[in-house]
Protein backbone atom coordinates (compact mmCIF):
# COMPACT_ATOMS: atom_id res chain seq x y z
CA UNK A 1 0.00 0.00 0.00
CA UNK A 2 0.79 3.93 -0.87
CA UNK A 3 1.26 5.76 2.33
CA UNK A 4 -1.25 8.50 3.07
CA UNK A 5 -4.22 9.37 2.51
CA UNK A 6 -4.42 7.76 -1.29
CA UNK A 7 -3.85 4.27 0.78
CA UNK A 8 -6.77 4.64 3.23
CA UNK A 9 -9.12 5.23 -0.09
CA UNK A 10 -7.66 1.45 -0.79
CA UNK A 11 -8.39 0.41 2.52
CA UNK A 12 -12.42 -1.06 2.06
CA UNK A 13 -13.63 -2.33 5.74
CA UNK A 14 -15.06 -5.34 5.47
CA UNK A 15 -18.56 -5.90 8.05
CA UNK A 16 -17.32 -8.52 10.36
CA UNK A 17 -13.56 -7.81 10.11
CA UNK A 18 -12.70 -5.45 12.53
CA UNK A 19 -10.53 -2.60 11.90
CA UNK A 20 -7.36 -1.50 13.86
CA UNK A 21 -8.29 1.41 15.92
CA UNK A 22 -6.65 4.60 15.43
CA UNK A 23 -4.86 5.83 18.67
CA UNK A 24 -3.46 8.96 19.97
CA UNK A 25 -0.28 11.05 21.28
CA UNK A 26 -0.63 11.93 24.67
CA UNK A 27 0.34 15.81 25.63
CA UNK A 28 1.66 16.68 28.84
CA UNK A 29 0.42 20.04 28.81
CA UNK A 30 -2.39 22.01 26.98
CA UNK A 31 0.29 24.41 25.61
CA UNK A 32 1.44 21.57 23.32
CA UNK A 33 -1.92 21.16 21.35
CA UNK A 34 -1.25 23.78 18.77
CA UNK A 35 2.01 22.70 17.99
CA UNK A 36 0.61 19.42 16.87
CA UNK A 37 -2.58 20.85 14.97
CA UNK A 38 -3.47 23.65 13.04
CA UNK A 39 -7.10 23.25 12.25
CA UNK A 40 -10.10 23.61 14.22
CA UNK A 41 -10.25 20.52 16.62
CA UNK A 42 -13.07 18.62 18.80
CA UNK A 43 -12.46 18.30 22.37
CA UNK A 44 -14.15 15.05 23.59
CA UNK A 45 -14.75 13.75 26.72
CA UNK A 46 -12.23 10.96 27.58
CA UNK A 47 -14.33 8.04 29.46
CA UNK A 48 -12.76 5.88 31.84
CA UNK A 49 -14.28 2.40 29.69
CA UNK A 50 -13.89 0.10 27.40
CA UNK A 51 -12.89 1.29 23.53
CA UNK A 52 -15.63 -0.82 21.39
CA UNK A 53 -15.85 -1.08 17.77
CA UNK A 54 -19.85 -2.46 16.03
CA UNK A 55 -20.77 -3.68 12.96
CA UNK A 56 -23.91 -3.73 11.88
CA UNK A 57 -25.55 -5.33 9.23
CA UNK A 58 -28.87 -5.49 9.03
CA UNK A 59 -30.59 -7.15 11.98
CA UNK A 60 -26.73 -9.04 12.89
CA UNK A 61 -24.76 -6.52 15.22
CA UNK A 62 -21.06 -7.86 16.12
CA UNK A 63 -19.19 -5.92 19.07
CA UNK A 64 -15.29 -6.15 18.70
CA UNK A 65 -12.51 -4.61 21.47
CA UNK A 66 -9.51 -3.06 20.35
CA UNK A 67 -8.17 -6.27 20.80
CA UNK A 68 -10.38 -7.66 17.67
CA UNK A 69 -11.81 -9.84 20.37
CA UNK A 70 -15.69 -10.64 19.73
CA UNK A 71 -17.49 -9.25 22.90
CA UNK A 72 -20.88 -9.25 21.42
CA UNK A 73 -22.26 -11.69 24.24
CA UNK A 74 -21.32 -9.20 27.16
CA UNK A 75 -23.31 -6.45 26.13
CA UNK A 76 -26.79 -7.58 25.20
CA UNK A 77 -28.34 -4.32 26.51
CA UNK A 78 -26.49 -2.44 24.27
CA UNK A 79 -27.15 -4.76 20.82
CA UNK A 80 -30.71 -4.76 21.92
CA UNK A 81 -30.66 -0.81 21.99
CA UNK A 82 -29.01 -0.34 18.76
CA UNK A 83 -30.86 -2.95 17.10
CA UNK A 84 -34.18 -1.23 18.05
CA UNK A 85 -32.90 2.78 17.50
CA UNK A 86 -30.10 3.01 14.29
CA UNK A 87 -32.29 2.15 11.30
CA UNK A 88 -29.84 1.86 8.85
CA UNK A 89 -28.93 -1.15 6.33
CA UNK A 90 -25.96 -1.19 7.67
CA UNK A 91 -22.80 0.85 9.66
CA UNK A 92 -19.30 0.56 11.85
CA UNK A 93 -19.15 2.60 14.19
CA UNK A 94 -16.75 3.16 17.34
CA UNK A 95 -17.18 4.35 21.08
CA UNK A 96 -16.41 3.46 24.59
CA UNK A 97 -18.65 1.27 26.54
CA UNK A 98 -18.87 2.81 30.57
CA UNK A 99 -20.23 1.44 33.32
CA UNK A 100 -23.19 3.70 34.50
CA UNK A 101 -24.90 3.58 38.33
CA UNK A 102 -28.76 3.59 38.35
CA UNK A 103 -28.64 7.46 38.11
CA UNK A 104 -26.82 7.53 35.00
CA UNK A 105 -23.42 8.39 37.00
CA UNK A 106 -20.12 7.16 35.23
CA UNK A 107 -18.28 4.58 37.07
CA UNK A 108 -14.69 3.50 36.99
CA UNK A 109 -13.46 1.16 34.55
CA UNK A 110 -12.97 -1.86 37.37
CA UNK A 111 -16.51 -1.88 37.91
CA UNK A 112 -16.98 -2.23 33.85
CA UNK A 113 -14.53 -5.11 34.01
CA UNK A 114 -17.44 -7.33 35.58
CA UNK A 115 -19.11 -7.46 32.59
CA UNK A 116 -16.42 -9.47 31.30
CA UNK A 117 -17.71 -12.76 32.17
CA UNK A 118 -18.98 -16.06 30.64
CA UNK A 119 -21.41 -16.86 32.06
CA UNK A 120 -24.50 -14.74 34.66
CA UNK A 121 -24.89 -12.35 31.95
CA UNK A 122 -28.36 -11.25 32.43
CA UNK A 123 -27.37 -10.91 35.96
CA UNK A 124 -24.72 -8.82 35.26
CA UNK A 125 -26.60 -6.70 32.85
CA UNK A 126 -28.97 -6.03 35.72
CA UNK A 127 -26.28 -5.64 38.35
CA UNK A 128 -24.08 -3.02 36.23
CA UNK A 129 -25.71 -1.00 33.83
CA UNK A 130 -23.60 0.60 30.52
CA UNK A 131 -24.12 3.00 28.44
CA UNK A 132 -22.15 3.24 25.14
CA UNK A 133 -20.47 6.79 23.92
CA UNK A 134 -20.11 6.78 20.15
CA UNK A 135 -17.47 9.43 18.78
CA UNK A 136 -17.02 7.65 15.39
CA UNK A 137 -18.58 6.39 12.27
CA UNK A 138 -16.29 4.41 9.74
CA UNK A 139 -18.90 2.43 6.91
CA UNK A 140 -21.95 3.78 6.30
CA UNK A 141 -24.84 2.05 4.01
CA UNK A 142 -21.80 0.69 2.26
CA UNK A 143 -19.57 4.11 2.12
CA UNK A 144 -16.35 3.58 3.44
CA UNK A 145 -15.83 6.92 5.55
CA UNK A 146 -12.24 6.05 6.42
CA UNK A 147 -10.12 8.81 4.65
CA UNK A 148 -13.62 11.38 5.23
CA UNK A 149 -12.56 14.31 7.43
CA UNK A 150 -13.49 13.98 10.79
CA UNK A 151 -16.03 16.77 11.05
CA UNK A 152 -17.97 14.97 8.21
CA UNK A 153 -18.14 11.58 9.57
CA UNK A 154 -19.21 13.31 13.07
CA UNK A 155 -22.52 14.78 10.87
CA UNK A 156 -23.14 11.87 9.71
CA UNK A 157 -22.71 10.03 12.90
CA UNK A 158 -25.19 12.23 14.44
CA UNK A 159 -27.57 11.88 11.61
CA UNK A 160 -28.23 8.29 12.19
CA UNK A 161 -27.93 8.39 16.08
CA UNK A 162 -30.62 9.41 18.63
CA UNK A 163 -29.73 9.92 22.70
CA UNK A 164 -31.31 6.20 24.26
CA UNK A 165 -31.19 5.43 27.87
CA UNK A 166 -27.85 3.06 26.77
CA UNK A 167 -26.68 4.97 23.65
CA UNK A 168 -25.47 8.39 22.97
CA UNK A 169 -23.47 10.68 21.05
CA UNK A 170 -20.22 11.38 23.71
CA UNK A 171 -19.65 14.58 24.47
CA UNK A 172 -17.65 17.14 22.58
CA UNK A 173 -16.85 20.38 21.94
CA UNK A 174 -15.63 22.55 18.47
CA UNK A 175 -12.83 25.34 19.74
CA UNK A 176 -9.69 26.57 17.93
CA UNK A 177 -6.08 24.78 18.96
CA UNK A 178 -4.78 27.86 20.29
CA UNK A 179 -7.75 28.89 22.40
CA UNK A 180 -6.23 27.47 25.60
CA UNK A 181 -8.76 28.88 28.18
CA UNK A 182 -11.51 27.00 26.84
CA UNK A 183 -9.80 23.49 26.38
CA UNK A 184 -9.20 23.76 30.14
CA UNK A 185 -12.24 24.12 30.93
CA UNK A 186 -13.45 21.38 28.71
CA UNK A 187 -10.67 19.27 30.67
CA UNK A 188 -12.61 20.32 34.47
CA UNK A 189 -15.81 19.76 33.35
CA UNK A 190 -15.11 16.30 31.61
CA UNK A 191 -13.89 15.92 35.22
CA UNK A 192 -16.54 16.58 37.06
CA UNK A 193 -18.70 14.44 34.71
CA UNK A 194 -16.70 11.57 35.43
CA UNK A 195 -14.25 11.72 32.73
CA UNK A 196 -10.84 10.55 32.78
CA UNK A 197 -9.58 13.74 30.36
CA UNK A 198 -10.23 14.66 27.12
CA UNK A 199 -9.37 14.05 24.03
CA UNK A 200 -8.64 15.84 21.40
CA UNK A 201 -8.68 15.47 17.60
CA UNK A 202 -7.98 17.19 14.28
CA UNK A 203 -11.85 18.32 12.81
CA UNK A 204 -10.22 17.58 9.78
CA UNK A 205 -8.24 14.06 10.24
CA UNK A 206 -9.11 11.00 8.29
CA UNK A 207 -9.06 7.28 10.17
CA UNK A 208 -5.64 6.17 10.50
CA UNK A 209 -6.24 1.98 11.27
CA UNK A 210 -3.56 0.91 13.77
CA UNK A 211 -2.07 4.37 13.80
CA UNK A 212 -0.98 6.43 16.74
CA UNK A 213 -1.52 9.78 15.29
CA UNK A 214 -0.33 13.32 16.47
CA UNK A 215 -3.84 14.54 15.04
CA UNK A 216 -5.75 12.85 17.72
CA UNK A 217 -4.33 13.88 21.19
CA UNK A 218 -5.11 12.92 24.39
CA UNK A 219 -4.82 14.81 27.55
CA UNK A 220 -5.81 13.47 30.91
CA UNK A 221 -5.70 14.12 34.67
CA UNK A 222 -2.82 12.02 35.64
CA UNK A 223 -0.67 14.29 32.85
CA UNK A 224 -1.63 17.09 35.16
CA UNK A 225 -0.44 15.90 38.09
CA UNK A 226 3.14 17.40 38.80
CA UNK A 227 3.62 14.60 40.83
CA UNK A 228 2.56 11.64 38.21
CA UNK A 229 2.64 10.09 35.12
CA UNK A 230 0.27 6.91 34.00
CA UNK A 231 2.03 4.46 31.83
CA UNK A 232 0.55 1.09 30.60
CA UNK A 233 3.57 -1.56 30.84
CA UNK A 234 3.71 -5.42 30.13
CA UNK A 235 4.60 -7.73 32.56
CA UNK A 236 7.74 -9.93 31.72
CA UNK A 237 8.67 -11.43 35.16
CA UNK A 238 7.99 -12.00 38.75
CA UNK A 239 9.75 -11.85 41.42
CA UNK A 240 9.03 -14.04 45.16
CA UNK A 241 8.29 -12.05 47.74
CA UNK A 242 9.05 -12.58 51.74
CA UNK A 243 6.92 -12.29 54.82
CA UNK A 244 3.12 -12.34 54.43
CA UNK A 245 4.14 -12.33 50.34
CA UNK A 246 5.90 -15.25 50.72
CA UNK A 247 3.18 -17.31 48.93
CA UNK A 248 2.87 -14.60 45.84
CA UNK A 249 5.36 -12.28 44.14
CA UNK A 250 6.56 -9.35 45.67
CA UNK A 251 7.05 -7.45 42.83
CA UNK A 252 6.94 -7.58 38.91
CA UNK A 253 9.19 -6.97 36.69
CA UNK A 254 7.25 -4.78 33.76
CA UNK A 255 8.41 -3.66 30.44
CA UNK A 256 7.92 -1.17 27.50
CA UNK A 257 6.86 -2.06 24.02
CA UNK A 258 9.40 -0.59 21.28
CA UNK A 259 7.24 -0.97 17.58
CA UNK A 260 10.24 -0.41 15.52
CA UNK A 261 12.05 -3.19 16.85
CA UNK A 262 8.79 -5.09 18.17
CA UNK A 263 10.69 -5.60 21.64
CA UNK A 264 10.02 -5.24 25.34
CA UNK A 265 12.70 -3.27 27.47
CA UNK A 266 12.64 -3.37 31.25
CA UNK A 267 11.30 -0.48 32.95
CA UNK A 268 11.01 -0.82 36.52
CA UNK A 269 9.51 -3.22 39.42
CA UNK A 270 5.84 -2.59 40.84
CA UNK A 271 5.37 -4.21 44.26
CA UNK A 272 3.00 -1.25 45.45
CA UNK A 273 -0.43 -0.46 45.06
CA UNK A 274 -1.83 -3.95 45.00
CA UNK A 275 -4.56 -4.90 47.34
CA UNK A 276 -4.11 -8.50 49.54
CA UNK A 277 -6.40 -9.90 47.45
CA UNK A 278 -4.79 -8.75 44.03
CA UNK A 279 -1.02 -10.13 45.38
CA UNK A 280 -2.71 -13.16 46.72
CA UNK A 281 -3.97 -13.38 42.78
CA UNK A 282 -0.88 -12.74 41.21
CA UNK A 283 0.30 -16.63 40.38
CA UNK A 284 -3.30 -17.39 39.55
CA UNK A 285 -3.27 -14.45 36.92
CA UNK A 286 0.24 -15.03 35.37
CA UNK A 287 0.42 -19.03 35.70
CA UNK A 288 -0.32 -19.51 31.74
CA UNK A 289 1.97 -16.88 30.91
CA UNK A 290 5.20 -18.47 32.60
CA UNK A 291 8.53 -19.65 30.53
CA UNK A 292 11.42 -21.43 31.55
CA UNK A 293 13.41 -19.21 29.78
CA UNK A 294 13.65 -14.92 28.62
CA UNK A 295 11.22 -14.54 25.71
CA UNK A 296 13.38 -13.61 22.65
CA UNK A 297 11.31 -10.08 22.64
CA UNK A 298 12.57 -8.88 25.61
CA UNK A 299 16.04 -7.04 26.42
CA UNK A 300 16.29 -7.26 30.12
CA UNK A 301 19.41 -7.35 32.69
CA UNK A 302 17.56 -8.10 35.75
CA UNK A 303 17.15 -11.99 36.02
CA UNK A 304 13.72 -12.27 37.77
CA UNK A 305 12.63 -15.34 39.52
CA UNK A 306 10.26 -16.35 37.03
CA UNK A 307 9.77 -15.03 33.32
CA UNK A 308 6.51 -14.09 31.43
CA UNK A 309 5.51 -14.28 27.87
CA UNK A 310 5.02 -10.10 27.71
CA UNK A 311 0.99 -10.49 27.24
CA UNK A 312 -0.32 -9.27 30.37
CA UNK A 313 -1.30 -5.22 30.15
CA UNK A 314 -1.34 -3.49 33.32
CA UNK A 315 -1.56 0.55 34.16
CA UNK A 316 1.00 1.64 36.45
CA UNK A 317 1.53 5.35 38.22
CA UNK A 318 5.09 6.47 39.36
CA UNK A 319 6.98 10.15 40.83
CA UNK A 320 9.27 10.56 37.33
CA UNK A 321 11.60 9.07 35.25
CA UNK A 322 15.05 8.42 35.86
CA UNK A 323 18.07 6.77 34.39
CA UNK A 324 18.90 3.94 35.81
CA UNK A 325 21.80 1.47 35.48
CA UNK A 326 20.06 -1.98 35.20
CA UNK A 327 16.56 -1.09 33.11
CA UNK A 328 16.88 -1.10 29.55
CA UNK A 329 14.63 1.55 27.96
CA UNK A 330 16.91 3.42 25.65
CA UNK A 331 19.87 2.44 27.00
CA UNK A 332 23.03 4.16 26.77
CA UNK A 333 21.24 6.75 24.55
CA UNK A 334 20.44 9.76 26.31
CA UNK A 335 23.11 8.79 29.53
CA UNK A 336 24.90 5.61 30.94
CA UNK A 337 21.73 3.76 31.46
CA UNK A 338 18.49 3.51 30.67
CA UNK A 339 15.21 5.36 31.66
CA UNK A 340 13.10 4.10 34.53
CA UNK A 341 10.07 4.78 36.57
CA UNK A 342 10.74 5.71 40.66
CA UNK A 343 8.33 4.76 43.02
CA UNK A 344 5.48 2.57 40.66
CA UNK A 345 2.18 2.18 42.19
CA UNK A 346 0.12 -0.15 40.82
CA UNK A 347 -3.21 1.16 39.21
CA UNK A 348 -5.23 -1.49 37.51
CA UNK A 349 -5.18 -4.38 35.05
CA UNK A 350 -5.63 -3.17 31.29
CA UNK A 351 -6.98 -6.32 29.96
CA UNK A 352 -8.59 -4.80 26.98
CA UNK A 353 -5.12 -3.61 25.81
CA UNK A 354 -3.02 -6.39 23.58
CA UNK A 355 0.95 -6.03 24.70
CA UNK A 356 1.59 -3.48 21.72
CA UNK A 357 -1.19 -1.40 22.57
CA UNK A 358 1.14 -0.84 25.80
CA UNK A 359 2.91 2.74 26.09
CA UNK A 360 6.37 3.00 23.94
CA UNK A 361 9.23 3.58 24.47
CA UNK A 362 9.18 6.68 22.29
CA UNK A 363 6.46 7.97 24.28
CA UNK A 364 8.34 8.05 26.82
CA UNK A 365 11.11 9.38 25.72
CA UNK A 366 8.85 12.24 24.81
CA UNK A 367 8.25 12.48 28.52
CA UNK A 368 12.03 12.31 29.82
CA UNK A 369 12.31 15.39 27.65
CA UNK A 370 10.05 17.47 28.28
CA UNK A 371 10.84 17.12 32.25
CA UNK A 372 14.39 17.74 31.51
Amino acid sequence: LKKGKKALEKVEPILGVPIRMMLAQRVKDIKDIKENIENEIFVEVKYDGERIQAHLDGNEIVLFSRRHENITNQFPDIIEDLKKNIKVKNAILEGEVVAVDKDGKLLPFQVLMQRRRKYDIHEYVKKIPVKYFLFDLLYLNGENLLYKPLKERKQKLESIIKKTEKVEIAKYSVCSPTNEDEIEREFLNALKEGGEGVMIKDSNSVYESGVRAWRWLKFKKDYKEELVDTFDVVVIGGIYGTGKRSKTYGSLLVALYDPEKNKYFSFTKVGAGFTDEELENLPKKLKKYEIKEKSKLVESQIEPDVWFEPKVVMEIKGADLTISPVHTVLRDKIKKGGIALRFPRFVRWRDDKSPEQATTVQEVFQIYKKNL
